[in-house]
């Protein structure tokens, strides 16, 4: 399965997102202003467009996807690449997919008004027919994916339970996810009981998605990913390996971790020593275990779906296609 992606098992998805690129392409071009061209570097890049094609597959499960299907896959995009833009903002990051971040080439105001931008298109493509329930739905993730940011953001460097973790990544990544898969299921025109097993997919998919790039953001990918390592701790994060190590560590691992955090400025040593601590004290094998848990809760919510390719390659992107190559587009 080395370097197999969903396409590989799922063929039909290539023509699929090559459709959904169509329309992004459409908002890229914009209409000759300038942020247009800033689009353009927004949206493009490496990104393996996992959620579009979660949403894709979830309406191919249902019945079928049709014209709304890609629309909707377009926005779900751009919503994604929206709260991008807006994260490198907060985190003052200079590099996005291997690539130059939009606030590194055009400055801080400019990508808050491009990630603006992003919504506002997000929205006008949403498809009509079912706007009653798609606009709604879509803008209550984005509040949710807001205040899932804030919450991390104002808990920097202070010590996390699993639980308050937990429900910052259900906020940060599950819960866009898991419109991923109930949209696709309504624009397949599934029944509510295959809406609510697609979405209960997507969401602890999202969940196992989260944990495993937070895990890889310290231990590293070996330059796979595209993104730079070390990161959360630089951001002063009390991600999932951090929090177990300090529940097993005892007290004085747990006071370095916070100390190492608590710093006015985090150096290279500092990121090493912290990841010294939590490879010490057994916390990454364990939160892998942490991601497995999460992605067999997200396979037994297939289990209500028919049989067939789409729900295979669902299938397969909680087992032997996950994390890689799909890590290269964690928010």
């Amino acid at each position: 399965m080395q370097g197999m992606q969903l396409v590989d098992l799922y063929p039909g998805l290539a023509a699929l997102l090559t459709r959904v690129d169509a329309g992004v392409q459409r908002v890229r071009e914009g209409d000759g202003h300038f942020l247009g061209l800033v689009a353009r570097q927004a949206v493009s890049g490496r990104g393996k467009r996992l959620r579009p094609s979660v949403l894709l597959l979830s309406a191919e499960c249902a019945g079928g996807a049709t014209d709304s299907t890609i629309a909707l896959a377009g926005a779900v995009e751009l919503v994604h690449s929206a709260s991008l833009v807006h994260d490198d903002v907060v985190d003052e990051a200079p590099s996005r997919r291997g690539g130059r971040s939009a606030n590194s080439l055009w400055g801080n105001k400019v990508s808050v008004l491009l990630g603006d931008y992003l919504l506002a298109q997000a929205l006008a493509m949403i498809p009509g027919g079912k706007r009653e329930w798609f606009v709604p739905g879509l803008a209550e993730v984005a509040a949710r994916m807001c205040a899932g940011q804030v919450t991390e953001l104002r808990a920097a460097g202070k010590p996390l339970t699993e639980a308050d973790y937990l429900d910052i990544a259900r906020a940060k990544t599950g819960c866009l996810f898991g419109f991923c898969g109930r949209a696709g299921a309504r624009t397949g025109e599934g029944s509510e009981a295959l809406v609510a097993a697609l979405g209960g997919f997507g969401e602890r998919f999202g969940v196992a998605f989260q944990l495993a790039d937070d895990i890889l953001d310290l231990v590293g990918t070996d330059g796979r990913s595209g993104k730079p390592e070390g990161r959360d701790i630089a951001e002063r994060k009390f991600t999932l390996p951090l929090i177990l190590a300090a529940e097993m560590g005892g007290r004085a691992l747990a006071g370095e971790l916070v100390a190492l955090l608590g710093r006015e400025e985090i150096l290279s040593e500092d990121v090493l020593r912290v990841r010294e601590l939590v490879e010490s004290a057994g916390a990454i094998e364990l939160a892998w275990g942490r991601v497995r848990k999460w992605l067999a809760a997200a396979r037994r919510e297939l289990e209500p779906v028919p049989d067939g390719e789409a729900r295979t390659a669902l299938a397969a992107a909680c087992g032997e296609l996950f994390p890689m190559p799909v890590m290269a587009e964690a928010g």
